[in-house]
Formats: C-alpha cells, structure tokens, sequence
C-alpha cells in the first residue's frame, strides 16, 4: 500500500524538482540553518542571514555558537543537546547575539536528520521574538502597574465586558463584595431595573459615555445600611472575536467606580437628626410653659373671681367700710398681674401643614430617643406597613407627641422593671383612617386613669420623679387635636404594659 501510494503521489522535490524546494526554504519567512553532526553551519537561508546580520561566507562553516550569549543558562544548551542527541525535537528560547554585538530573543526548534548514508545533521528554525518578548513585558508592566494604580484607588472599581461580568476588580471592589450580600454590580443592576425598567448597564447608559447613580442597600452582612454613589464609565474597545478581523465591529466595555458615602450620610443624618431633637426639645420646652402658666393662671383666676364676688357683696351691705378701697386696689393689681403672666406666655412658632410620611415620622422619633432606649436597656422592635399614605399634618408638632409617648413607654417600663424590657411602635391603615401602636412592657394605665391621664398636672408617676409631671400626656392630646386625630389607650396583650394607638383620618386638610 505505501509504494502504490508512493508512485501514485510522489515526493514535493520530485513534483517540484530540488531547486524549487531549495528556493521555498531559502526565501522563507523564518530563519532556517543545518549544521553537521559537529554543530558547523552548513546551510543558512536569507531569513537566517537577515536576521543574524552575517553573509552567507561569513556563517558557513562556523559553529552555531557564535550565535551563542552568555546570558542563556548552561543548562538550557545541555537540556536542548540531550534532547536531540536522542532523536526528540527541542522546542525553546534562547538569547542569541547578532554579528553587530545585539542582542535577540530567538524561539528556536532544533531537529536531527540524516541521509542515506546516515550521516547526522541537525536543522533550526528560529524567529526573532524580541519585539514580542518586549511587547509582552510592556503589557506585564502595564497590567501590573494598572492593578497597582487600581488597588490604590480610594474606590472600588471593576472592568465590566458587554454581559456586566467583571473582567476585573480591585480590592476594595472585592472586599466590599464580601461586606454586601451580593456584589455591587448585582446591586445596580436590581436598582436600575426597580427605578428605570433597565435589564442591562448599557441600556441604562445609553448613548451617553458616563452617568452617576446614587443607590441605597437596608441589608448586609454588618447589618447596616449603606449609601453609595456609582460612577459607569462606557471604553470602547476593539472586538476579539476572529470573525471580526476584517470588519470589527463595536463593542463596550464598562469601568463601575463605586464611592461609599455610608460615613457622610450618617454625618448628614446625624446632624438631622440633632436639629429634629434640639426643635423638638425647644417645642416641648414652649408647650410645656404654655401648660404650666394657663393652668397656673386657670388655679389663680378660681379663687381671685371668689375674692371679687366678696368684695361686691360687701360693697352692697356695707359700701361704708374703710378696706375696701384697698381691696379694690389689691384687686386690680392682681388682675394686672394675671394679664401680665398671660402676656408673657411664650408662643410657638407657627408650622404649616404638609404631607407627613407616618414612618418615616416613627423612625425619626426611635432615631433621636435611641441613646435613652440603649441607656435604659429596652429592646425597640418596628413593625412598619410597607405603604402608607401620606397624611397632612405638621411634622413638628406630631414628632413632639411621638417622642413624648415614647419616654413616657421608657419612664414606665423603668418603674415596672420588668424581665422583657420592650416597647414595639407599628404603623397600619385602612380604608378611611392611618393607625400608629405603640405598646410597652411598662406598668400600664388604671382604667379610672385613662381620661384623667391628658389633664394638666394629673401624673401617674411618683412625686419623686424628676420630670415634669403631668404635662407629657397633655401635649399629647393638645397635637392629637390639632390633626383631628383620636387617641385611645388600652391594655397591651402582647407585652402586659400599654398600648397607645393614634387614629388619624386620611382625610383631614
């Protein structure tokens, strides 16, 4: 079979003739060379000439080492004659030096032969790499100097291709990945699909080369929430894709630079938050002079009046009496002193109605009464509706009455020392009317009490208390009037304390 196939399909050198196979090798693209058994040059085509920068009698008849530099290691020479002295082909790169003293990276592969008589020859084919090679070690540079400027950057960042999956991270992107529940990209893929009906970064981006988003995270692994600004950046870059090598076509990377700003927001809502407390302490402080000074007023003007209707009484039976122009005239200062006490009763500021989230009103009155929870040891849980309508309403005014409940839930729970310290606040609604709970695990209300808990000066606590007594409560229901709201005041079944619930119809202007 191997001679009909031999004489059906002859040898290229007898289909071509050895002079056309001698031109193919001597005009290759590679540089071609064949030494003796002794390693001499006995043959070197054009490319092996352009390439070394020796003339044909200039190579011919040298040994292969004058191509040789110190700078490849001894065992590379030994390991490549092992291996073709046994016949094997030696595949590697070596340092070579040009006739001139420069110096090039060949890739080499050295094979053995032999003729007829069985004589042993050695033939090399080698390519001059070294613009490769520095090409390479460019690029290595590149890259290591790319995720050295990267891993320093004060952001996390990621290289995103066209299906948003990172091409690469630098550490902060990754640690931050291994902070959240998912990785940053996922989170703005979900948010740009909640908020813009985006399935993809390069739709959201559009035609426009860059947009910043803000994005908010309730839950990670730390358990806090997060704030952070995303930068997408659209690279273009030239397709991969060998079907593409005569018509590229266009294709995007994108480059996600996410900032956390969790510290300056907590900053700003810090600062907030301090605003909220000092205003409401400032509203309790001017309502609860207000309270004071007309019940005072209101205790002094019953036995004044009583005063008055003596004195007129005496006037008629005994108009003669010497002392009753002093009572006229103690009358009279003392009715001025009462309108002098009633014009210095401060007055509030005047707030105007808005709309007024309920929980969001509920979270900051939890926000700025935290430190007395945590310093009191009481265990705050929300149950807050997923959607609830606005009411109109002053935000001041109904944080002021939130805040008062809630000391008044801390104040009592403190009294009753219970084993479950707890107090729960909830939100609820229904068809005509939004509802706030709050229930403690405190002492609770007497029901003789419940009515006479909103009057001025009456108090549940002990005469020892240090807080105004007999004012909170009376606060409470001055605000819940303002906003046409209800109150109502029952026994909590869930924690055995109080529980409050504050009814507002949807409907009040």
């Amino acid at each position: 079979m191997e001679q009909t196939s031999r004489a059906v399909c002859p040898s290229i050198t007898q289909q071509l003739g050895l002079d056309a196979f001698e031109h193919i090798v001597d005009h290759a693209p590679t540089a071609i060379s064949i030494t003796d058994d002794h390693g001499r040059i006995i043959f070197a085509n054009q490319s092996f000439l352009d390439i070394t920068g020796y003339s044909e009698p200039e190579i011919l008849g040298q040994n292969s080492s004058i191509l040789s530099y110190k700078m490849t290691p001894k065992s590379v020479y030994q390991h490549l004659w092992s291996t073709i002295s046994n016949g094997l082909v030696w595949r590697g790169q070596l340092i070579n030096k040009r006739k001139n003293g420069a110096l090039y990276v060949a890739d080499v592969s050295i094979s053995s032969l032999s003729n007829a008589d069985g004589k042993i020859f050695y033939y090399a084919i080698q390519q001059d790499i070294t613009d490769t090679h520095k090409l390479q070690t460019e690029q290595k540079n590149q890259s290591a100097l790319f995720h050295a400027v990267l891993n320093s950057a004060p952001i996390a960042m990621a290289l995103l291709d066209d299906e948003n999956h990172p091409l690469y991270s630098n550490q902060r992107y990754q640690q931050l990945t291994s902070t959240l529940l998912s990785s940053p990209t996922d989170i703005v893929l979900d948010q740009l699909q909640g908020d813009h009906q985006c399935t993809s970064i390069s739709q959201y981006l559009g035609t426009k080369d860059q947009r910043t988003k803000s994005i908010y995270v309730a839950e990670n692994r730390q358990g806090d929430e997060k704030w952070f600004d995303v930068s997408l950046v659209k690279i273009p870059v030239n397709d991969t894709k060998t079907e593409s090598y005569f018509q590229p076509l266009d294709e995007y990377f994108t480059l996600i630079g996410v900032i956390d700003r969790t510290k300056d927001r907590q900053y700003i809502e810090e600062k907030r938050l301090n605003t909220i407390s000092q205003r409401v302490n400032d509203n309790k402080f001017v309502h609860s002079m207000q309270e004071v000074m007309m019940a005072t007023l209101h205790q002094l003007q019953g036995p004044l009046n009583m005063v008055e209707s003596a004195v007129t009484i005496l006037k008629q039976t005994n108009h003669s009496c010497p002392g009753l122009t002093a009572m006229d005239d103690a009358m009279a200062s003392a009715s001025k002193a009462l309108l002098d006490i009633h014009q210095a009763i401060p007055e509030r500021p005047p707030e105007v109605a808005q709309p007024i989230n309920l929980n969001e009103s509920v979270r900051d009155a939890i926000s700025i009464s935290t430190k007395s929870l945590l310093n009191n040891s009481i265990n705050i849980s929300l149950d807050l509706a997923a959607s609830l309508n606005s009411i109109n309403g002053k935000p001041n005014r109904l944080l002021l009455a939130l805040k008062q409940l809630i000391d008044n839930s801390i104040d009592a729970i403190q009294v009753a020392n219970p084993t479950e310290r707890a107090l729960v606040v909830s939100t609820s609604e229904n068809l005509e009317e939004s509802i706030i709970t709050i229930d403690d695990s405190g002492t609770g209300i007497l029901d003789e009490h419940r009515l006479k808990v909103f009057q001025p000066f009456f108090s549940t606590k002990s005469k020892a208390h240090s807080s105004c007594r007999g004012i909170g409560l009376a606060i409470v229901h001055q605000v819940m009037t303002e906003h046409s709201a209800m109150i109502e005041i029952n026994k909590s079944h869930s924690l055995g304390g109080c529980s409050i619930r504050l009814i507002f119809p949807k409907s009040w202007h």
